[in-house]
């Protein structure tokens, strides 16, 4: 993501409100802070978006819609979710006001700041809020699904169906959706090419891997949207790659463990793939207690990872062309 997820109108329930329910507006609007990595990215992010490690982040709720205690106690037990996997911890304090992140439940729409951005927001304005998260008894599937997305954003992630590497697994057929979103949305072409079409660019993001459906960044797509005729159902809860990232851009270390044995470097660097000297090194700086070198190591694999991809692309599209050429230069000679 690559800044606030701004709020739409809602959609009529017999107009895929699954999908809605993963629907954010990028808008970027900070720079680059600077540092040891800045310009090296994590999982669709912006390093100098991600918090510090082991970091305490506030939260609180504020108005214009502070919510109910039922709607509150959905959002504060579904964060924990995420505080097994990154080594940080959401402290909801009373005063919402003078939180860091800052949650209202205006039924316009389900958002967030991304990461650290939340922190350039004034208060006691809002920072995310939740559309889609009642005062019903229980936690629906798709409220535990938009939780999580949007704290996804908070933490630095991305919307992964925007990543510069969609184009391996997923071609859109993008006039359906321009027609789709005009229809329900009433957003201009633009506006369905930012916020869905468009993929990041490759000066700005990287991805760690193929782009993963099942990412809880991920958004629904029905078959019709893409060539393939993949149907991307909604996702509602982690995938074992958001783990993985989670873990490997804010590591447990030894001393902090996470509540959940199964959590570590090595089954975080086995569900990622990183092999090799990469993993040998990201292993080293973990022994050493090292997070920010961690997250470099764990980067620069990942922009390896792209360029082996780019160049496996590019070996494909010479031979695809290669009979045309072969062709144009027979037709030459003769």
């Amino acid at each position: 993501m690559s800044g606030e997820t701004a709020p739409q109108q809602p959609v009529p329930a017999n107009k895929n409100p699954e999908w809605y329910s993963r629907c954010c507006t990028d808008l970027s609007k900070v720079k680059p802070s600077g540092g040891r990595i800045d310009g090296m990215k994590a999982v669709l992010t912006r390093a100098s978006w991600l918090w510090e490690n082991g970091r305490t982040i506030t939260v609180g709720f504020v108005l214009p819609v502070p919510g109910t205690p039922v709607q509150q106690a959905k959002v504060q037990e579904v964060v924990k979710e995420w505080e097994k996997y990154a080594n940080l911890k959401f402290r909801f304090i009373p005063n919402g006001n003078d939180a860091e992140i800052r949650i209202s439940f205006d039924d316009t729409g389900s958002w967030s700041w991304v990461g650290t951005v939340a922190l350039s927001i004034p208060k006691p304005t809002q920072t995310m809020n939740f559309g889609w998260v009642d005062s019903n008894p229980g936690i629906a599937d798709e409220e535990r699904g938009v939780i999580l997305h949007e704290f996804g954003h908070a933490i630095g992630y991305m919307h992964e169906h925007q990543s510069p590497r969609r184009g391996e697994k997923l071609t859109l057929n993008e006039q359906v959706i321009i027609d789709y979103t005009q229809e329900t949305q009433g957003w201009t072409e633009e506006e369905t090419r930012q916020n869905i079409i468009n993929v990041y660019s490759r000066a700005e993001v990287s991805n760690f891997s193929a782009v993963d459906f099942t990412s809880i960044m991920m958004y629904f797509m029905p078959a019709s949207w893409n060539v393939q005729g993949i149907d991307i159902p909604p996702n509602e809860s982690l995938s074992p790659l958001d783990k993985s990232y989670a873990f490997l851009n804010y590591p447990f270390f030894i001393g902090t463990a996470s509540s959940d044995p199964d959590v570590n470097i090595q089954n975080a660097l086995n569900a990622a793939g990183v092999t090799g000297a990469a993993r040998a090194n990201i292993a080293l700086e973990y022994i050493e207690g090292d997070w920010r070198g961690l997250r470099a190591e764990f980067t620069r694999w990942a922009v390896n990872q792209r360029a082996l991809s780019d160049r496996a692309q590019a070996v494909s599209e010479r031979e695809e062309a290669a009979p045309a050429v072969a062709s144009v230069a027979e037709v030459e000679a003769a």
